[in-house]
């Protein structure tokens, strides 16, 4: 049943990648051939019985985000906000330059919905944030 459910969600991503590159959404080749790759072995994996899954949950082999035993469920919510935040406590602690810091950022572009970091986006600036980002 699960290998079932990842080949239908890693058509409809390609699907949906496809979509975003034909209608400009995607302008970096660069990006859009690693995606393309990544789904295709991810479709690779289902096919042939190395794709994980022990609870219901697909662990998708070489996903960007690491397990973190701090969010053991599935709803990654809370993991979208620490991600977030850990990033920019990070950045205001080592720099932007910081190389370590981009493993938090990439967690919550991945796990947030867009319109939650671009509303986080304007309290940070606006000062408002609830979060503490001090490092």
């Amino acid at each position: 049943m699960a290998s079932d459910h990842a080949k239908v969600a890693a058509d409809a991503l390609k699907d949906g990648f496809e979509q975003a590159k034909s209608n400009g959404f995607v302008d970096d080749e660069e990006v859009y051939d690693r995606v393309s790759a990544q789904l295709d072995s991810w479709k690779k994996a289902n096919e042939d019985g190395t794709l994980k899954s022990s609870t219901g949950a697909i662990s998708f082999p070489g996903s960007p985000t690491r397990y973190d035993p701090r969010f053991p469920n599935q709803n990654q919510t809370a993991h979208c906000w620490q991600s977030y935040v850990d990033y920019f406590k990070c950045i205001n602690a080592k720099g932007e330059g910081f190389k370590p810091c981009q493993q938090f950022r990439k967690g919550y572009l991945l796990l947030c919905p867009q319109s939650w970091v671009e509303k986080w986006d304007e309290q940070r600036e606006a000062g408002n944030f609830v979060g503490d980002l001090s490092p």
